[in-house]
């Protein structure tokens, strides 16, 4: 029986497809606590993933187990737990998040001992990532590949299989938990994996060395500087990168001095090595998934989805083009950091200004100057947002973010001419993105260009079916363009994905009327003023519908309400006086 337990669904949520092989697979949204965050996504709090954790692990009672509690409090942003540490790590928050998973571990562990189940489970503690903190210049993670981000706790327990206290002193891969999980079991690992078994070094016996690898190709995504790719090699490390670099880790395990022009035997060798490994490795496609607008924002906002384009498919970039090793960028990294930080504190205008200072030091650093554009068109000077944004397509006119977030812009200011290149180009370089392509839809509406308009929405549709916007506009414009019976399974599958959506409600009620499906037209007419019980057009055309269908009496009563919404408006006092005269003439 399997289960996972997900304490930040906006990165882990079964939508992305994680979901697959589990049985039960808790990704639930996190309660309201009297902790917040600026920014960073919601999450929920070790405690509550625990809880529901070992509520699970409480009903296995005879079948094995395999259960996956993913746990984030240590991840930044970070809070120093106050309600429970008070003053102790006001100054040091990230250290209260660790805290606070070691005591949700005890919970896991004092579990597991009182169950008597500590004997035949094995227990796995890994991290996926550590925090620059501020070393080398990084105050989180992502950017660099030294080992204050890539050394990572990896701790099996359980069975007398595992011996007690024993350290491994040869570097190895998160990569190699699964073929060592898979070796416990007695299960055959797939052919083509990148890691090995390290159960030998569970029991206590030495295993030879093996190379390791790690890559960061967040700076390439965001902002087009060099990816970083690094081999582990025992006590040597190699960082492939516009500035390569060679360290000694015995020697120096803090990484702050680069040997590289000093030993050239060992990053020719180490080198080689990162070659032979990049040629090893076997893509693999993985089931498709379809993400929600909301999904791809909250993936936007924490930095994994890309600004710029992506990577080659061979990991490589243009053999002509000179990359900016991200060391050189750092120092503005900080300052983008900083600013984000602030912002999501409401201090929008220190954070403007220190963005500003970024813009001023550097034309290369596209992810910031976009931040600032945003942050200037929220603070309403449209002008200055505008201005960014151009700047970065005239420096990187493949930067596809900017062509969606400038065109967004000119469009709430009515500039649909121009509004219209920047999407096209944006579904362009990003053909896969529903969101681009209902956003091309609607500007083609405006500029009436409406078959077009249609092919667009469609193709939305095509990407994400359930996409709410492009149903509903969908089925707007093709009854506006006469086509009632093309509408309705659009506006049908909004209803049914939100039934409490009134525009969808008052457009298929003029659908249904116009298809002759008039019993279920006037439910559905009924419903929508449930709904909203001020919508003049609602009550109006639904008091027309019913008069012309004989229902004299309601429909005088849907007028009559129509025309206390809108005093000024003539037409329902006209519709009533023309049903009274009808009516007075002895037509029933």
């Amino acid at each position: 029986e399997t289960a996972a337990f997900i304490a930040a669904a906006p990165v882990l949520g079964a939508q992305f497809g994680l979901n697959r092989g589990f049985d039960t697979y808790d990704d639930a949204p996190a309660k309201p606590s009297g902790r917040t965050r600026p920014y960073g996504g919601a999450r929920r709090d070790g405690e509550e993933v625990v809880d529901a954790a070992l509520a699970w692990l409480k009903q296995r009672t005879s079948r094995p187990f395999f259960c996956w509690i993913h746990l984030y409090d240590a991840h930044g942003p970070y809070d120093a737990y106050s309600d429970i540490y008070e003053q102790r790590f006001e100054e040091h928050p990230y250290d209260a998040g660790v805290a606070w998973e070691v005591r949700q571990f005890g919970r896991v562990n004092a579990f597991l001992k009182d169950r008597q189940l500590d004997s035949n489970t094995l227990v796995v503690v890994a991290g996926d990532h550590g925090e620059g903190l501020d070393d080398h210049g990084e105050p989180d993670h992502g950017m660099l590949v030294y080992d204050t981000t890539l050394h990572v706790p990896f701790v099996f327990a359980g069975p007398e299989i595992v011996q007690p206290g024993t350290r491994v002193p040869n570097t190895v891969s998160l990569v190699d938990l699964m073929p060592t999980l898979l070796d416990v079991l007695k299960i055959p690992a797939p052919k083509h994996i990148s890691g090995r078994s390290l159960l030998p070094a569970l029991k206590g016996q030495a295993i030879e060395s093996r190379d390791c690898y790690a890559e960061s190709e967040m700076p390439y995504h965001l902002n087009r500087w060099c990816p970083q790719q690094t081999v582990i090699s025992e006590n040597w490390k190699y960082i492939q990168t516009t500035q390569p670099e060679l360290y000694n880790r015995a020697e120096d395990p803090g990484e702050l001095t680069n040997l590289i022009a000093d030993d050239g035997d060992q990053s020719q060798r180490l080198q080689a090595s990162l070659t032979a490994m990049l040629e090893s490795f076997k893509r693999t496609q993985a089931e498709e998934v379809q993400l929600s607008d909301q999904d791809v924002a909250n993936l936007r906002s924490l930095g994994y989805v890309a600004g710029g384009t992506s990577m080659p498919d061979d990991g490589s970039s243009d053999a002509d083009e000179e990359l900016i090793d991200v060391k050189v960028m750092m120092p503005f990294v900080v300052k983008y950091e900083k600013a984000k930080s602030l912002a999501a504190s409401g201090k929008k205008e220190e954070a403007i200004a220190m963005l500003q200072e970024v813009a001023m030091a550097t034309d290369d650093f596209p992810l910031s100057d976009m931040r600032l554009g945003d942050l200037l068109a929220d603070a309403g000077r449209y002008e200055e947002a505008e201005a960014f944004y151009r700047s970065v397509l005239a420096r990187r006119p493949d930067y596809v973010q900017a062509h969606f977030t400038l065109g967004k812009l000119l469009a709430s200011q009515g500039q649909f001419g121009q509004v219209e290149a920047h999407f096209r180009e944006y579904t362009k370089l990003n053909p896969d993105d529903a969101a681009g392509h209902l956003e091309l839809a609607n500007v083609l509406v405006q500029l009436k260009t409406y078959e077009e308009a249609v092919q667009e929405y469609r193709e939305a549709l095509r990407l994400l079916p359930d996409m709410v916007d492009a149903n509903l506009s969908l089925g707007h414009l093709l009854l506006m363009l006469q086509r009632p019976a093309q509408a309705a399974p659009f506006l049908e599958k909004v209803v049914e994905i939100e039934p409490r959506n009134v525009a969808a409600h008052e457009n298929l009620m003029l659908v249904l009327a116009q298809t002759g499906q008039r019993d279920r037209a006037i439910e559905i007419g009924e419903r929508a003023i449930n709904l909203n019980p001020n919508s003049f057009e609602t009550r109006f055309n639904l008091g027309l519908m019913l008069v012309q269908y004989q229902r004299y009496t309601e429909g005088v009563a849907q007028l009559r309400e129509a025309q206390k919404l809108r005093p000024d408006d003539p037409r329902p006092a006209q519709q009533i006086q023309n049903i009274q005269a009808m009516l007075g003439g002895g037509r029933r």
